[in-house]
C-alpha cells in the first residue's frame, strides 16, 4: 500500500511541477519584462554608452527578426539565425537575422539592413510598419555608393559603417592597449630602445623586401602609379590574380586567404597596404591584419593613422615621394636593428579585425532593437556626411623624385 502511495505522490508532483513550469513560461511569453539595465548617452541617439541616463533592455519582448535585403555579394561576416547572436556570446541574443526575404513577409521584420552601393536607389517596401527600422549598411568608400544620397534621405532609421556619426560603427579592425601600453611619448621611446638591446630580430628568415597584394589595378587612390614609380628604384613584388596587375598570380588568397598572408608575412619586410580610395577614416582589413603580424605595412590612405595605430608601427607612404620611400625602405632593409624598432608596441597592444567589430556592431543592434522605448530616428544629411565629408582625394599625381 505505502509502494501504491508512494508512486501517486510522485505522479502529483510531477503534475505540480509541469503546472508551474507551464505558468512560468506562460508569464515569460505574455508579459514584458523590466529586462536588463544599461546605460544610454541620449544625445547621441542612443549610439554610445554613457552614465547619465538609463535605457531598458527588454530581452522578453520575443525574438527580434532582421532581413538582410539582397546581401549575397555585401562582403557580410558574422552568421545567419539566432545562433549567429548566441555563438559570439552577444549581452542581448534574442535576434534572428537572414537574408531570406521568402521567410516572412516584409514589415513582419524588426529591422532590414539595406546596402546602397547594390539598392542604388530607395526601395518602396509595401505595408512598412511605423516601428520597424531600416538600416544603412556599408563598408565601402564614396566611389562606391550612389553619386546622388540624397534620395535616402528620411528612409533610413540608423546607419552602420565605418564612418563615424554612425548608429553603429562598423570599423574594419581596431588596435587596443592593453594594461602595459605607454601613455606618453616617452614610454614608447623609453620601449624602442629596450627592444633594440634586446636580441629579438623580426628581419631572421626573410628574404625579400615587399609585396603589393592587387585586386582593383585602377584604383581612385592611384596606389598602382606610386607602385610602378617604387619598382624603378627598389624591389617591389606584385601578386595579382592572373597577373592582370602586371605582378605573379602565386598568392592563393581566393581559395585560403591565411595561407596567401602566412606566406608574406614569413617572406617580405613590408607589405604595402595600399587603400583603394584616400578618404577620411577609410582604412581596410589589409592594415589590420597585416598589423596583427610580424612584418611592416606601408600605408597609403586618408585615414588618420596615428590616431589608431601605435607610432612608429607602420610607415606612411604619402610622407614620401615614391623615390624617398624606396631609399629608406633599402635602409631599413640593410639594417636589421632599424627594422625590428617597428616591432617595439607588439607586446602592449591588442589587434583585432574585421570579424570582431563585425561581432560588436550586429551585437549592439540586436540590443538595440530591444530596447524599450525603440530609440527610433530619421537619417538625412547622407550626401554631406557619407559623401562630401569624406574628403576624398581622387588620382593623385605622384612625382618621382
Amino acid at each position: 500500500m505505502s509502494v501504491h502511495r508512494k508512486l501517486l505522490q510522485v505522479f502529483l508532483l510531477s503534475i505540480l511541477i509541469s503546472l508551474c513550469l507551464f505558468l512560468y513560461a506562460a508569464y515569460f511569453v505574455d508579459v514584458e519584462h523590466p529586462g536588463l539595465l544599461r546605460p544610454i548617452d541620449s544625445s547621441t541617439n542612443g549610439s554610445k554608452y554613457a552614465n547619465d541616463t538609463w535605457k531598458r533592455i527588454s530581452v522578453a519582448q520575443g525574438t527580434k527578426n532582421i532581413l538582410l535585403w539582397k546581401s549575397f555579394f555585401w562582403g557580410y561576416r558574422f552568421g545567419l539565425g539566432r545562433t549567429a547572436f548566441v555563438n559570439v556570446g552577444c549581452r542581448v541574443s534574442n535576434c534572428l537575422i537572414t537574408y531570406n526575404a521568402s521567410l516572412m513577409p516584409h514589415e513582419d521584420f524588426d529591422a532590414i539592413l539595406i546596402h546602397p552601393p547594390t539598392q542604388k536607389t530607395p526601395h518602396i517596401f509595401k505595408n512598412r510598419r511605423p516601428d520597424q527600422i531600416f538600416v544603412m549598411f556599408t563598408t565601402e568608400p564614396p566611389v562606391h555608393m550612389p553619386q546622388n544620397m540624397k534620395v535616402f534621405d528620411n528612409y533610413f532609421n540608423w546607419t552602420m559603417t565605418y564612418r563615424t556619426g554612425s548608429t553603429f560603427h562598423l570599423k574594419y579592425g581596431e588596435i587596443i592597449p592593453l594594461e602595459s601600453a605607454p601613455t606618453t611619448v616617452e614610454e614608447a621611446m623609453a620601449m624602442r630602445l629596450e627592444l633594440m638591446r634586446s636580441d629579438v630580430n623580426p628581419a631572421q628568415g626573410k628574404t625579400k623586401l615587399a609585396i603589393w597584394l592587387a585586386s582593383n589595378c585602377n584604383a581612385r587612390s592611384n596606389r598602382q602609379t606610386y607602385v610602378k614609380i617604387l619598382k624603378k628604384f627598389t624591389t617591389i613584388d606584385i601578386f595579382s590574380k592572373n597577373g592582370r596587375c602586371g605582378g605573379k598570380d602565386e598568392c592563393p588568397r581566393d581559395n585560403n586567404e591565411d595561407v596567401c598572408y602566412d606566406l608574406v608575412e614569413h617572406t617580405y619586410k613590408f607589405y604595402l597596404a595600399f587603400e583603394n580610395s584616400i578618404c577620411d577614416e577609410y582604412v581596410t582589413e589589409k592594415f589590420f591584419e597585416m598589423m596583427s603580424r610580424n612584418i611592416v605595412p606601408v600605408v597609403l590612405g586618408g585615414a588618420d593613422y596615428a590616431a589608431i595605430a601605435p607610432p612608429h608601427s607602420y610607415i606612411n607612404a604619402l610622407d614620401y615621394t615614391p623615390h624617398q620611400l624606396a631609399e629608406y625602405l633599402n635602409e631599413l632593409d640593410r639594417n636589421d636593428t632599424l627594422y625590428a624598432e617597428y616591432f617595439w608596441w607588439k607586446p602592449h597592444y591588442r589587434v583585432s579585425n574585421l570579424y570582431e567589430t563585425n561581432r560588436k556592431a550586429f551585437c549592439d543592434l540586436c540590443e538595440a532593437l530591444h530596447s524599450t522605448p525603440l530609440e527610433k530616428s530619421t537619417v538625412t544629411g547622407i550626401q554631406t556626411w557619407y559623401i562630401k565629408q569624406a574628403h576624398c582625394l581622387n588620382n593623385p599625381v605622384f612625382e618621382e623624385n
